[in-house]
C-alpha cells in the first residue's frame, strides 16, 4: 500500500448497523491525541458541498477547547507566528493559493499546526501541497455521499420508517449529501406530525423541494465559468479541457480550474454525470438562453474537432446548427438505428432539410416499421401527389403507399399504384410489385413487370429476386399443374438474400411467399420463410398461422402476438388464427365470442390471394356457428376472384376443399357436392390436390352416407394425403369420424388408434426450424451447454440484456415457466 493510500479513510457520513465506531468520531480522537502531544500536524477532511465536514471542524474545535488546547481560527493576523501554532482553516478551497502555498511550507517547516476542511480539488497545486502534507501521516478524512443503508440508518434515528426503495430515492434526489439528505428526513417528520390524522404526506414531494432548494442555492453560489462547465455536463457535451476553453473561450488553465471545481460540487458523478435532480434549478440559475448558446457553441466545436458522430449531428440539429454534412450523417444514423431513434433522428434531419426526399422516404420506412401505417400513408401521399411514374426514385415511394394500401386491407389500390407506375419505371421493387399484382390476381401486368425486370443485367440480387418473382407467377398459371415448382422458386428466392428486418416490403412479401406454402401443403417452406422474417411482428404472425395449419394447437395462441396488428389485413389475419383455434378446439363459447367482430373486419378488408386461408378460418367458424350468410357475399367475391386468374391450383384447391369442410360442418350436401366437384374440377392430375379430393369424398362420405359406407381403405388413404399435405388435425379429425361410423368394435378400434397416432404426431415437439428463429436457436443450444447470459452474449457477441430478451421469447413459445421446464422443453424440441 502506498503513501498516500495508507494516509486515507473514505467513510461513509454514518456509521452502518454492523460498525462498533463511527470512523469520523476515531478520526476525531486520533488528532485530538496529536494535538495534545506533537506538533507538527496537518489534518485535512475533504467532502463535497453538505457532507459535514464543517460540522465535524467545530467537533474538533469544541473538543480542543475542553482541554485547554489553543488554536488559531484562520492564520493569525499579519501571518506571523511566535512558536508552533494549531490553526483551524475551514472551506480551505476557497483560500488564495498563495496563502495556501505558504500554509504548506510554515507547516512542513514545523512552524503551524493544521486542521482544515475542504472540497475535493485533483489539480490546486496548493491544496495538493497541502493534502501530501496530511496523508504522510494518515490524516485525511474522506466523507463519501451516503448510501442507501445510510439513510435508512439515519431515517431510524429521526424516528421514520423507510423502504429501500424510498431511501434509495431520496439518497440519488440529495446526491448523498448528508446534511441535505438529513434535511429531507427532518422535514419529512414535520410534516407527519403536523398532518391531520388520515391525512397521507408525500415523501418524495418534500424531498424534491428540499433539494431543489439545496441545488438552488449552491449553484446560485458559483463563479459564471464553474457554472458553465455543469450547464455542458447537463447537455451531455465533453468536458476534456481543451473542448471546455474553446467553448467558454478561456484559457487551458482556467478550464482544468473550472473542471476541477464543478467536480468539487458533488454535482458530477462517475465520468463527469451530471446529477439530473439539480437540473431545474441549473436552468433556473443559468437561464435557457445562456444553455442554447452553450449547447450550440459546444456543437460548433465539436464539428471543427472531430469526426462527426450521430449524437453530434444530433445534438448540432437540435441547437440549430446547419452544417451540408449533418443531414447526411442522420441519414446514416437512423438507417441502423432502432424505430424509436430512427424517428428522433429522421425528424432532426426534416427539421435542417424540409422536404429532402431521401430523408422523408426513410422516414415512412421506419414509421411502417414501427406499425404506424397512417404516418407512412400521409408521407407518401404527399410525395406522390404531383409526382411523374418516370421521375427519378419515384418507385420507392411507390412501394410505400402500396405497402399502405395492403395494411389497410386495399389490395386493389396497392396493385393500381404498380400499373400507374408501369412495368418500365419499378426495377428494384420488381418483387413488391409481382407480390402486389398476384395478390389480386392480376397476372397479365405481374408477367410484364417480370419480364421488364429480366431485360436488365441479370446481377445477383436480382437474379436471386427473380426467383421468387417466377415463383409467384407460377402459383398463379392457369392450367391444372403446379406451373413448376412454384413454392421452391420463391423460398430459394427469398431465403438466399432476404433484405433485413428493417426493410418494410419484407413483410408483405413473406406473408404472400408464406401463404403460397401453405396452401401448397408445404410447411417445411413455410418454416424456412418463417426464418427470413426474423424477429419481427410480421414473423410472430406467421408463426401463428403455421401452427394453426400445422396443427400445433398448444402454441397458436401463445405464438399470437399479444399487440392488436396495425393494419386491417393483419388484424384479419390474427383473428383468422383465433377462430381457427376455436373451432379446432371444439370451443362453440369461443367462437360466439369471437365472431361479433369478424364480420367488421371482412368488410374493412379486400379478400386477396393470401387470405383466402384466412377467410377460409372465417368461413368454417360461421358455418359452425351458422351464420354462414353473414359472409356469403365475401365468399363469392372469392370465388370471383380465383375464377378472373384461372382457377389455379395451388390457391383454388385448398379454397374449394375449405368449402367441403365449411359444408360438412353445416350439414349442408348440396354446398358440399358442389363445393366437391369444383375442387375435382381444378384438381386435374396434381397429385396433392388430388389427395384433397379423396378427402374431401371421404369427409362427405362419412357424413352424409350410411353407415358402413366407406371402408378403411378408403379412410387410410384419405388420412395419408391430408398428412401429406402437413393438415394432421384434419387427418385426425377424419380418422375419428370413421371410427364413430362403424357398427364393427374392431374396426372402431383400428381407426381411433389411427386417430391417435396422427395426434400423436400432431403433438410431438418439432426441433429448431419450427419453432425458434435461428437467433433463439443459437441462444437455446448455449443456454443447454450451461453459459451464463453474459457469456453468451460474449459468444454470440451481442448484449447480456439482448440474451434475457431472447430467453423470454423462447419461454414463451415453448410454454416453460421454471428453468428446469425450459431446459426439458428445448431438449425435447430436439436442441441440444
Amino acid at each position: 500500500m502506498s503513501s498516500a493510500e495508507a494516509g486515507r479513510a473514505t467513510v461513509s457520513p454514518t456509521p452502518t448497523s454492523g460498525d462498533r465506531r463511527d470512523p469520523a468520531s476515531t478520526w476525531v480522537d486520533d488528532i485530538l491525541g496529536r494535538a495534545r502531544t506533537r506538533f507538527p500536524l496537518c489534518a485535512v477532511v475533504v467532502g463535497i458541498p453538505g457532507s459535514g465536514r464543517s460540522a465535524l471542524l467545530n467537533v474538533v474545535h469544541e473538543r480542543l477547547r475542553e482541554v485547554d488546547i489553543p488554536v488559531s481560527v484562520g492564520m493569525p493576523a499579519g501571518g506571523d507566528t511566535v512558536g508552533p501554532t494549531l490553526v483551524l482553516a475551514d472551506d480551505l478551497h476557497t483560500w488564495p493559493g498563495d496563502l495556501v502555498a505558504r500554509m504548506a511550507t510554515m507547516i512542513d517547516a514545523g512552524t503551524i499546526g493544521l486542521i482544515a476542511t475542504t472540497e475535493p480539488r485533483e489539480t490546486d497545486p496548493a491544496l495538493r501541497a497541502v493534502l501530501d502534507l496530511a496523508r504522510r501521516s494518515g490524516a485525511v478524512l474522506e466523507l463519501g455521499t451516503m448510501s442507501t443503508a445510510d439513510v435508512l440508518v439515519q431515517a431510524a434515528r429521526t424516528g421514520l420508517t423507510l423502504t429501500p426503495a424510498t431511501a434509495s430515492l431520496i439518497r440519488r434526489r440529495c446526491g448523498g449529501a448528508r446534511n441535505v439528505v438529513t434535511a429531507a428526513l427532518l422535514s419529512i417528520r414535520e410534516e407527519a406530525a403536523a398532518a391531520v390524522p388520515g391525512e397521507t404526506v408525500d415523501e418524495l414531494v418534500i424531498v424534491e423541494r428540499v433539494a431543489r432548494d439545496r441545488h438552488h442555492r449552491l449553484l446560485r453560489g458559483l463563479d459564471p465559468t464553474t457554472l458553465s462547465v455543469l450547464a455542458l455536463a447537463s447537455l451531455r457535451a465533453p468536458l476534456d479541457p481543451g473542448s471546455l476553453a474553446e467553448t467558454l473561450d478561456v484559457p487551458y488553465e482556467a478550464a482544468v480550474e473550472a473542471l476541477d471545481r464543478a467536480r468539487g460540487t458533488g454535482l458530477l458523478r462517475g465520468a463527469d454525470v451530471f446529477v439530473s435532480a439539480a437540473g431545474d434549478p441549473l436552468r433556473a440559475v443559468v437561464g435557457n438562453r445562456r444553455l442554447d448558446q452553450l449547447r450550440r457553441t459546444s456543437v460548433a466545436v465539436r464539428l471543427r474537432a472531430s469526426e462527426l458522430t450521430v449524437d453530434d449531428a444530433l445534438h448540432a440539429a437540435e441547437a440549430g446548427i446547419e452544417d451540408p454534412r449533418l443531414v447526411d450523417t442522420l441519414l446514416a444514423g437512423a438507417a441502423d438505428a432502432t424505430a424509436a431513434r430512427a424517428v428522433v433522428l429522421l425528424r432532426a434531419a426534416d427539421r435542417l432539410e424540409p422536404g429532402r426526399d431521401d430523408v422523408r422516404l426513410l422516414m415512412a420506412q421506419r414509421a411502417l416499421v414501427s406499425g404506424d401505417v397512417d404516418g407512412a400513408g400521409e408521407v407518401a401521399d404527399l410525395r406522390l401527389e404531383s409526382a411523374r411514374p418516370t421521375e427519378k426514385g419515384i418507385e420507392h415511394w411507390v412501394g410505400i403507399a402500396a405497402l399502405v394500401a395492403a395494411q389497410r386491407g386495399l389490395g386493389s389500390h396497392a396493385a393500381d399504384l404498380y400499373r400507374w407506375l408501369g412495368p418500365d419505371n419499378i426495377a428494384a421493387e420488381s418483387l413488391s410489385a409481382v407480390t402486389a399484382l398476384v395478390a389480386v390476381g392480376d397476372r397479365a401486368s405481374a408477367a410484364a413487370v417480370a419480364a421488364a425486370d429480366a431485360g436488365r443485367p441479370p446481377v445477383g440480387a436480382r437474379a436471386i429476386r427473380s426467383r421468387a418473382v417466377r415463383g409467384l407467377l407460377a402459383s398463379v398459371c392457369a392450367d391444372h399443374e403446379d406451373g413448376g415448382d412454384a413454392v421452391g422458386l420463391v423460398v430459394r428466392g427469398l431465403t438466399s438474400a432476404v433484405p433485413g428486418g428493417r426493410d418494410p416490403s419484407i413483410g408483405r412479401t413473406l406473408h404472400a411467399a408464406t401463404a403460397l406454402a401453405l396452401n401448397s401443403g408445404d410447411l417445411d417452406a413455410a418454416r424456412a420463410l418463417r426464418k427470413a422474417a426474423g424477429d419481427s411482428a410480421a414473423g410472430a404472425l406467421l408463426d401463428a398461422e403455421i401452427a394453426l395449419t400445422s396443427g400445433d394447437l398448444d402454441a397458436v395462441i401463445r405464438l399470437l402476438p399479444t399487440e392488436e396488428p396495425a393494419g386491417a389485413a393483419d388484424r384479419l389475419r390474427a383473428h383468422a388464427v383465433r377462430l381457427g383455434h376455436g373451432r379446432r378446439n371444439g370451443d362453440t363459447s369461443a367462437l360466439a365470442a369471437l365472431w361479433p367482430e369478424a364480420p367488421a373486419l371482412l368488410a374493412a378488408t379486400e379478400i386477396d390471394l393470401y387470405l383466402l386461408q384466412s377467410l377460409a378460418e372465417f368461413w368454417q367458424a360461421a358455418a359452425r356457428l351458422d351464420v354462414t350468410a353473414s359472409i356469403d357475399r365475401h365468399i363469392s367475391a372469392a370465388d370471383r376472384l380465383l375464377e378472373s386468374v384461372g382457377n389455379p391450383v395451388t390457391w383454388a384447391a385448398p379454397w374449394h376443399f375449405a368449402g367441403v369442410q365449411a359444408a360438412v360442418i353445416a350439414r349442408d350436401a348440396e354446398l358440399a357436392t358442389e363445393r366437391q366437384r369444383l375442387l375435382q374440377g381444378v384438381a386435374g392430375s396434381n397429385e396433392t390436390a388430388s389427395g384433397l379430393v379423396a378427402a374431401a369424398r371421404t369427409w362427405m362420405a362419412l357424413t352424409f352416407e350410411p353407415v358402413g359406407s366407406v371402408d378403411d381403405a378408403q379412410v387410410a388413404a384419405a388420412v395419408a394425403a391430408l398428412r401429406l399435405r402437413g393438415l394432421t388435425w384434419e387427418a385426425s379429425r377424419l380418422a375419428g369420424i370413421a371410427a364413430l361410423r362403424t357398427d364393427d368394435p374392431g374396426r372402431s378400434a383400428g381407426l381411433l388408434e389411427t386417430a391417435r397416432s396422427v395426434d400423436a404426431d400432431r403433438r410431438r415437439p418439432r426441433p429448431v426450424d419450427g419453432l425458434l428463429t435461428e437467433r433463439e436457436a443459437e441462444v437455446a443450444r448455449e443456454l443447454l451447454q450451461g453459459f451464463t447470459y453474459r457469456e453468451i452474449g460474449a459468444r454470440l457477441f451481442i448484449s447480456a440484456k439482448t440474451v434475457e430478451h431472447h430467453v423470454s421469447r423462447i419461454r414463451r413459445r415453448l410454454d416453460a415457466g421454471s428453468r428446469s421446464e425450459l431446459m426439458a422443453a428445448l431438449r425435447a424440441a430436439g436442441y441440444s
